[in-house]
C-alpha cells in the first residue's frame, strides 16, 4: 500500500515530536530525582547566616545603590541581615527598622481583614459584591455568575489585572495609583468585561484586590488605614506597618530605585489601596509571619489558618485567601507572596511544617522589570532553611 507523501511526512513529524516529548520527560524526571536526592542528603552545616550573607553580597553585585534586608525565622530564632546602604545621605546598611514599600504583599493584609470578617460572621465568602456597592454601581457578571468576596480574594473574579481606565486617569506615570479615585473605580465597573466566568480560573488581579479593599471600607465605614491599624497592627504589635508614613517613619524609609539605580518616586494609593499601599519593616513582617506559624487560638489566628487553606486549585497553582500555595520538588509546602512597586521588591513566605519564615525587602525595582532575584532568594532560603540551622 502506497502512503501519500503528506501523510508520510506527517507521521515522521509526529514521531519526532513524540521523541522530543519523551526526551524532555526523561530529562525532567532525572532533574526531579537528582533534586530530591540532593535535598534528602543535605547536611545541617549550621551556617545559614553565612549562606544568607553570600546571597546578599551576590545581590548587591548586580544592583547598584540597593538596600537589601533578609530576615529569617527558624523555630523561635530570628536573624536580620542588612546589605548595601539606606541612601546616599545614609551610607549605613539597612536594619530591621528600615522601612520599604511592600507592594502586593499588601494583598495579604487585605485578605486578613476579609478572613477576620468571615470568622466573626460580618460577611460570608459567597456574598456578592453587589451587596456592598452603591445601588447605582454596576456589579459585573458573566454567564449569569456574579463576583463574590471569595472570588476577589482568590483572583478568580475574572477581572483584568488592572482597570482599563487606570492609565487614562493617572496624572503621574511614576506614581500611577495616586489619582485613581473611588469614582474612577465605579466608572470602570460600568464597562469592564470579565475575562472568564467568576470562580472558574485564577488570574492575578490588582484590580480585584483594590476593589476588595474598597468593599471592606464600605462595609465597615472605616478607611483602609484604620482597618489595618485596628484589626491587624494593634493585635500583633506592628508599629511600622502603614499606608501613611509619620515624620519619624519617613526618616527610616529607604528610597526606591529604578532598574538602573536611580531614585524614583514612592507610590501612593487612593481607591485601590487594598492591592499595594502598605509600607513596613522587617521587624513587623517577621512578627506577622510568626503569628501565621502559630496555632489557631484567637480570632486573627483562625483567620490566618483559613487563609492558608486552599480555596482554589488550578492546573498549575493553588491559592488560599491572598496567599500563593506551592508544593516544591523537595516536598515542602510553601505559603508565600511577593510584591513590587516602581522602586521596591518584596517577598514573604513560610513553611509551617518546618516552622521557618523569610522576609526579603529591596529598594531596587521595579514591578515590571522582570527581575525575580528577590523571589528566588526567598524560595531558596525556605528550602535550605528546612535543613540548615542558623547557628
Amino acid at each position: 500500500m502506497k502512503i501519500h507523501p503528506l501523510i508520510k511526512w506527517g507521521l515522521i513529524a509526529m514521531a519526532l515530536l513524540f521523541s522530543l516529548f519523551g526526551a524532555a520527560f526523561v530529562g525532567l524526571l532525572i532533574y526531579l530525582v537528582h533534586t530530591q536526592r540532593a535535598y534528602a542528603s543535605m547536611p545541617d552545616t549550621h551556617d545559614l547566616k553565612a549562606r544568607i550573607e553570600k546571597m546578599g553580597r551576590n545581590y548587591l553585585a548586580g544592583h547598584k545603590n540597593a538596600a537589601l534586608i533578609i530576615a529569617f525565622y527558624q523555630n523561635g530564632k530570628e536573624s536580620v541581615q542588612g546589605f548595601g546602604k539606606v541612601s546616599d545621605s545614609n551610607q549605613n546598611p539597612p536594619d530591621a527598622r528600615t522601612i520599604f514599600e511592600i507592594g502586593s504583599v499588601t494583598k495579604i493584609f487585605t485578605a486578613t481583614l476579609l478572613s477576620e470578617m468571615f470568622d466573626d460572621g460580618t460577611v460570608k465568602p459567597d456574598d456578592s459584591i453587589s451587596l456592598f456597592l452603591p445601588k447605582d454601581v454596576r456589579s459585573p457578571t458573566l454567564n449569569g455568575r456574579g463576583i463574590t468576596l471569595e472570588d476577589l480574594a482568590t483572583h478568580t473574579s475574572g477581572l483584568p489585572r488592572l482597570p482599563d481606565n487606570l492609565l487614562s486617569t493617572s496624572k503621574n506615570q511614576s506614581d500611577p495609583y495616586v489619582n485613581y479615585t473611588t469614582r474612577d473605580l465605579y466608572e470602570s465597573l460600568k464597562t469592564v468585561k470579565l475575562r472568564n466566568e467568576p470562580g472558574a480560573k485564577s488570574v492575578y488581579s490588582n484590580y480585584g484586590f483594590g476593589l476588595l479593599g474598597k468593599l471592606l471600607e464600605l462595609k465597615s465605614g472605616k478607611s483602609y488605614q484604620e482597618l489595618i491599624q485596628q484589626n491587624i497592627c494593634a493585635p500583633l504589635g506592628l508599629d511600622s506597618t502603614t499606608t501613611q508614613l509619620s515624620q519619624e517613619e519617613a526618616a527610616r524609609l529607604a528610597p526606591g530605585h529604578s532598574p538602573d539605580g536611580k531614585v524614583v518616586s514612592n507610590w501612593h494609593f487612593d481607591a485601590l489601596a487594598g492591592c499595594g499601599a502598605i509600607l513596613s519593616d522587617a521587624t513587623d513582617l517577621l512578627k506577622f509571619i510568626e503569628a501565621n506559624l502559630g496555632p489557631a487560638n484567637s480570632g486573627i489566628s483562625r483567620a490566618f489558618q483559613n487563609m492558608q487553606t486552599c480555596h482554589f486549585k488550578g492546573f498549575a497553582n493553588s491559592v488560599g485567601l491572598g496567599w500563593q500555595l506551592t508544593d516544591t520538588v523537595e516536598g515542602l509546602s510553601i505559603i508565600w507572596h511577593n510584591g513590587g512597586t516602581g522602586g521596591y521588591r518584596s517577598f514573604v513566605g513560610f513553611d509551617k511544617t518546618h516552622q521557618t519564615g523569610v522576609v526579603v525587602l529591596s529598594n531596587y525595582g521595579d514591578a515590571f522589570a522582570g527581575d525575580n532575584s528577590v523571589d528566588t532568594m526567598g524560595m531558596k532560603l525556605l528550602t535550605i532553611g528546612s535543613k540548615v540551622s542558623l547557628q
